[in-house]
């Protein structure tokens, strides 16, 4: 059974990953992204990731503070989606409809709102993907190592026998997943840097 939530509890239950809050929105707000995208050349793969764009965007708001909401939740995501949405039909216009083509120069209409960077949303979205592919063993180990957790330390934990040991085993986990980022043809759209 899902339950109803108020924003503040949503918001609570997001920043604590509670999969109940991530179900809700499903529910809840999902038709309302459908609807955004669809009415403006979308079609349902496109639905899915402006859905979880704006739940990324959502929860990086969330998790570092910086939510103040002076509307409804439904309304904040809404327009978080409306303004992913937008950005993306810009990139692809101005994709199809290169400045030599038309001979004449294309506006920018790029929202300069840095939490709704399209390119950076993709670079996530496609990190989040591999890295949830990598064996267990990789993914613990490579986010011991984004946290900054000493490599001494990190050899404990994961039961290396030494920190020697525990750098090896994260570069060789950091260049699978750099291998299986750059081996995706949607990588071919972004410069990633170390």
């Amino acid at each position: 059974m899902i339950m109803i939530y108020s924003d503040e509890n949503l918001l609570k239950g997001l920043r604590e990953h509670k999969t109940d809050c991530i179900k809700f929105m499903y529910k809840d707000y999902f038709p309302l992204v459908k609807s955004i995208v669809t009415k403006n050349s979308g079609n349902y793969q496109d639905v899915e990731d402006v859905f979880q764009d704006g739940l990324i965007v959502l929860y990086q708001k969330t998790d570092s503070g910086s939510l103040c909401l002076n509307c409804t939740l439904k309304t904040f995501f809404y327009s978080i989606c409306w303004n992913i949405w937008m950005q993306r039909l810009d990139r692809k216009w101005r994709l199809l409809y290169q400045d030599e083509i038309l001979h004449e120069p294309v506006a920018d209409h790029k929202n300069n709102d840095k939490d709704y960077d399209e390119e950076k949303l993709e670079k996530l979205r496609l990190y989040h993907l591999h890295f949830l592919k990598l064996p267990e063993e990789c993914q613990k180990l490579l986010t011991y190592f984004v946290n900054k957790t000493p490599l001494k330390v990190i050899a404990r934990i994961m039961g290396f026998k030494d920190e020697k040991y525990a750098k090896t085993r994260k570069y060789m986990c950091k260049n699978m997943l750099r291998k299986r980022i750059m081996n995706d043809p949607r990588s071919k759209l972004f410069v990633f840097y170390e």
